[in-house]
């Protein structure tokens, strides 16, 4: 038997918002009884993914509308971001060297990293002004 949840939250450009995306995560988490180390996982993606659209994809000043769609089917989480921001693609983010002393790295780059590795897939394309980022984790 399958079981499935849809959820979609409207979050402005601020980062105080990331508080309610990460409590959606828990609460479907807990609705579906998924494992505590899978939820850290999505929530620090995800952290990871709203902080730099938040930070670096605006510079207007203005107010934007971020909309994080969670979509659970068979124990498996589905979160879409999409967004007006400046267009960036993280999978195209090289990776970071994390071998190297730290004042040899560069700055940035290790968040987008940890959320590449974090989730078991994501996806991205830029469609009619958007941003669309598509991640994946298998939670429960």
């Amino acid at each position: 038997m399958s079981t499935s949840s849809h959820l979609t939250l409207s979050l402005k450009n601020d980062l105080a918002e990331i508080t309610r995306a990460s409590a959606a995560v828990d609460e479907l988490g807990e609705r579906h009884h998924a494992a505590p180390e899978a939820l850290y996982a999505v929530n620090l993606a995800l952290e990871e993914v709203l902080t730099n659209t938040i930070s670096y994809g605006y510079d207007d000043g203005a107010a934007h509308e971020i909309i994080v769609h969670f979509s659970m089917q068979d124990g498996e989480l589905t979160l879409t971001i999409t967004d007006d921001a400046r267009p960036f693609d993280p999978l195209q983010a090289p990776a970071p060297d994390v071998n190297a002393a730290l004042e040899d790295r560069p700055v940035g780059g290790l968040g987008i990293h940890l959320a590449k590795t974090m989730m078991d897939g994501m996806h991205y394309r830029y469609e009619s002004g958007k941003n669309i980022l598509t991640m994946k984790k298998k939670i429960a």
